[in-house]
């Protein structure tokens, strides 16, 4: 999913959606591990950006699980535990059981039963608690496992026949089952036996895709084949454990089934092929080594080093989102607001600030509105934001009765004058795009500027827009959208300053008039991964126009979502509508 950084690609989702995401991640780990183990990755990095705790947690259980999976025992105890903390801080009790049920899963790797089992009765408990009854199934499988280890037949054989009659069991744990009792049963020699459960286990397992058990089975069925010396059979099982370990990506199996092919090859007196499989799994045990001992070197000798990046790297993201606190406090601070009521603001950085924003003043019985794209995003956008803001405010309260031209003249000429370079010119041309108006609540009619940016009016009627230009027309089945186009000349310098074209617009009650930056046309998505356009937004406005204001920006943000799918989002986004 790293197509450009997770923090940038779901930085529109809402917490529920990002939710499903993890959940999707969460049960993914069952089929594809590698993808579950990468997604997870990114959507860390995504959580710790934002700060967001309990997803944080989230991805240290799929990730404690992955790295089980991948035979990393001390990565997926460091996770988990991590994880565990958390849960328990913000008392999150499916979390914290499901994530016992891990750290659970490295004590079996690294034989110590009677923690497993103290996790595993703990894990149950909670399941229990909070009514999870698949859980609880789960568990008691596992249980059953921790016994079977400790050789309690007995009692295991007792768990694994109540899971096999709980109808809560998922298909996952109902495999497990079987595969246990097969263990039991090849334990005590009763090999058709054992072979039968096997065969039930792995047959249940491959309907449901669940290759972490389809690996296992085929490896202790290969193992009961060897000790019966049927040779063949025990040949094609090992080969099918390669190849699903492989695919996969679990070492300790790919490792196991290269053991079993060069046994096998050796007691067929078949030596070449015999050392060729020794070979293999000789450097598989060295690369699972050489992996344990890199990452106590980081936990260890470089600890100090990663630590210190950690570090810096969160005083950054916390004066980033410091910045995004000022940002959003300029932009809804409040200004006396009694002009306009019925509107609507869909806003959405591309990165933690932006360089998109919207400016309003009001006096007496008109007022002004904007919105702006500065240079950049990010940091260097929003600085410049900070500097419109400014500006702008002097600007209109400096000068009585001053239209949006004379505005965006002045604008320009004060952004020219501080952004001003006596030397070392790299040619980046500060600025910014524009579209403001200043409207009369009284008699309906306003002025309007644009740099660069229109401004769309939607009529419901279709009578004639009377404006000082024409504008475009675009018909609709029940309304028409009319444009008006800004002056092809940023609010920044260049070689001749233009003065801006003042434009007079005569509105009616029920006019619905919308300003924006470029960040929602400009985006890629869809089935084909093409920009969305300004037509197309044109045709959805049009399709939305008689839904009610505010809700007509809910449905532009989950437009804009749908059609951005996991692409990464290119721009900051901004539109505000509002209603004569």
């Amino acid at each position: 999913m790293n197509c450009n950084k997770i923090n940038t690609i779901l930085a529109v989702m809402t917490q529920e959606e990002f939710d499903k995401a993890i959940n999707k991640t969460w049960n993914l780990r069952l089929s594809d591990l590698q993808t579950a183990y990468t997604t997870a990755m990114d959507l860390m990095e995504y959580c710790e950006a934002k700060g967001y705790q309990k997803g944080v947690a989230d991805c240290c259980r799929i990730l404690g699980y992955c790295y089980w999976r991948f035979s990393d025992y001390s990565l997926s105890l460091s996770q988990s535990l991590k994880g565990l903390e958390i849960y328990q801080r913000i008392g999150d009790i499916q979390g914290e059981a499901d994530i016992l049920n891990n750290i659970g899963a490295v004590y079996m790797f690294q034989n110590d039963n009677e923690k497993r089992l103290e996790v595993n009765l703990r894990c149950k408990e909670l399941r229990g608690l909070i009514g999870d009854l698949e859980g609880v199934a789960s568990s008691e499988g596992n249980i059953g496992e921790t016994y079977l280890e400790m050789e309690d037949y007995a009692n295991a054989n007792k768990c694994f026949e109540s899971v096999l009659s709980d109808p809560n069991a998922s298909p996952q744990g109902m495999a497990w089952a079987y595969h246990n009792i097969g263990r039991i049963k090849n334990s005590q020699k009763e090999y058709e036996e054992a072979y039968s459960y096997y065969k039930k286990g792995l047959d249940l397992s491959e309907s449901v895709s669940y290759n972490v058990l389809i690996t296992d089975s085929y490896l202790i069925i290969t193992e009961l084949f060897l000790e019966q010396k049927m040779y063949d059979k025990a040949i094609s099982q090992a080969e099918k454990a390669l190849d699903v370990s492989r695919k996969i990506g679990a070492k300790e199996g790919e490792k196991k089934a290269l053991y079993y092919l060069s046994k096998i090859y050796e007691q067929l007196g078949q030596f070449e092929a015999s050392l060729k499989y020794h070979k293999d799994y000789h450097s598989k045990d060295m690369e699972i080594s050489r992996d344990t001992e890199i990452e106590r070197l980081k936990t260890t000798q470089l600890k100090a080093a990663f630590d210190k990046i950690e570090e810096q790297k969160n005083e950054l993201i916390d004066s980033i989102r410091y910045a995004e606190r000022i940002q959003n406090a300029v932009l809804t601070r409040d200004q006396n607001q009694k002009l306009v009521t019925k509107y609507f603001v869909t806003y959405q950085a591309k990165d933690i600030v932006s360089g998109d924003f919207y400016w309003y003043y009001e006096n007496d019985h008109y007022f002004y509105l904007c919105v702006a794209d500065c240079t950049g995003h990010g940091v260097p956008g929003a600085l410049l934001t900070m500097l419109g803001t400014t500006y702008l405010n002097d600007i209109v309260t400096l000068n009585e009765d001053i239209t949006p031209a004379f505005v965006l003249d002045r604008l320009r000429h004060r952004l020219i004058h501080a952004l001003s370079k006596k030397s070392n010119d790299d040619g980046t041309k500060d600025g910014m795009d524009i579209s403001l108006i200043r409207f009369n609540r009284e008699t309906l009619s306003a002025e309007w500027a644009g740099a660069y940016n229109p401004i769309w009016v939607i009529r419901k009627n279709k009578t004639p827009l009377n404006s000082s230009t024409k504008p475009i027309a675009l018909e609709g089945e029940q309304a028409m959208l009319y444009e008006l186009k800004g002056d092809k000349i940023p609010v920044g310098d260049m070689e001749v300053l233009k003065p801006f074209s003042e434009h007079r617009i005569q509105f009616e009650l029920g006019d619905l008039v919308y300003l924006f930056s470029d960040g929602f046309a400009d985006q890629f998505g869809g089935k084909h991964g093409k920009k969305y356009r300004s037509g197309q937004l044109k045709e959805f406005l049009l399709q939305i126009h008689a839904t009610e204001i505010h809700k007509q920006g809910e449905l532009l943000q989950s437009e804009f979502n749908s059609w951005k799918r996991n692409l990464e989002q290119v721009d900051d986004v901004c539109i505000i509508g509002i209603e004569i």
